[in-house]
C-alpha cells in the first residue's frame, strides 16, 4: 500500500533506475522547470504520453499513477472552484435590481458553471512539471538523492563533507512520508466510521501535524548522533 503513496519510490531495475543519482537531479531541476515554457499543446500531449511510459516502462501500477495525479486534481478543483464564484459574481452584477422576474435572474445561469480556460495554460505546464517530477522521484531512493546531492556538492566546494546534502535529502524524503501518514490516519479514521467530510480533515491535520513534526525531530536526532 505504501508503494502506491505520493512521490513513493518503487523499487525496480529499469534502465532509469540505474541513472547516476547527480545526473537525475540535474535532469529533475532542468526538466520539470522546462515544462514551464513548453507551448500549452506540447505539454498536453507529452503528458498523457508520459503517464504511458510510466505504466508500461517502468512498471508503475495504476494505483500509483493515479496517486501522483491527486495533485493535479486538487489544483483543478481549487482553481474550478474559484472560477465558479467568480463567474456567480459577475452573473449577480450584471443584473439591474429590483429584478423584474426570475427568468432574468437565471437568464444563462447554466454558463456559471463553465469552466473559466484561463488557467488552463497553468495546469498543463503544472501536470506536465509534476508528472516528469514523480518519474524521478519513483526511481530514485532515497540514499541515491544523498549520494546525488553529496556528488554535485563536493564537486562545487571541492570539499569531502557534504552537510547540505543530507539537509536536502531529509527535506526530499519528507514529501512522500507526509503521504504516507496521511493515508494511515485517513484509513485509521475510516475503520473507526468516520466519514469523508470537513469534519475530517479538521480532526486529521492537527495530527498530520504532529506526526510530521515528530518524524522530523527522530530524523534531526538520528544524524546529530551520527555526526557525534
Amino acid at each position: 500500500m505504501d508503494n502506491a503513496a505520493f512521490f513513493h519510490y518503487k523499487t525496480q531495475k529499469t534502465f532509469l533506475h540505474k541513472v547516476p543519482p547527480a545526473l537525475k537531479i540535474l535532469l529533475i531541476l532542468l526538466l520539470a522547470l522546462a515544462a514551464f515554457y513548453l507551448p500549452v499543446k506540447i505539454c498536453l500531449i507529452c503528458y498523457p504520453i508520459l503517464i504511458l511510459f510510466s505504466a508500461i516502462f517502468l512498471h508503475f501500477r495504476p494505483s500509483e499513477v493515479f496517486s501522483d495525479q491527486k495533485p493535479i486534481l486538487a489544483y483543478i478543483f481549487l482553481l474550478y472552484f474559484a472560477g465558479l464564484i467568480l463567474n456567480l459574481s459577475l452573473h449577480f452584477s450584471n443584473i439591474s435590481y429590483p429584478a423584474q422576474s426570475w427568468e432574468q435572474v437565471f437568464r444563462d445561469f447554466h454558463k456559471v458553471f463553465i469552466p473559466n480556460l484561463t488557467y488552463l495554460p497553468l495546469l498543463a505546464h503544472l501536470a506536465l512539471s509534476l508528472e516528469i517530477t514523480s518519474i524521478f522521484y519513483r526511481t530514485t531512493s532515497r540514499g541515491q538523492f544523498k549520494d546525488g546531492f553529496a556528488a554535485i556538492e563536493s564537486f562545487i566546494t571541492r570539499k569531502d563533507s557534504t552537510p547540505l546534502s543530507d539537509t536536502l535529502a531529509l527535506a526530499l524524503a519528507f514529501i512522500p512520508r507526509i503521504s504516507t501518514f496521511w493515508k494511515r490516519l485517513e484509513l485509521a479514521w475510516l475503520s473507526r466510521g468516520g466519514k469523508k467530510s470537513i469534519r475530517k480533515a479538521i480532526f486529521l491535520f492537527p495530527k498530520l501535524f504532529h506526526a510530521a513534526m515528530r518524524e522530523g525531530y527522530e530524523k534531526s536526532l538520528a544524524i546529530q548522533n551520527r555526526s557525534l
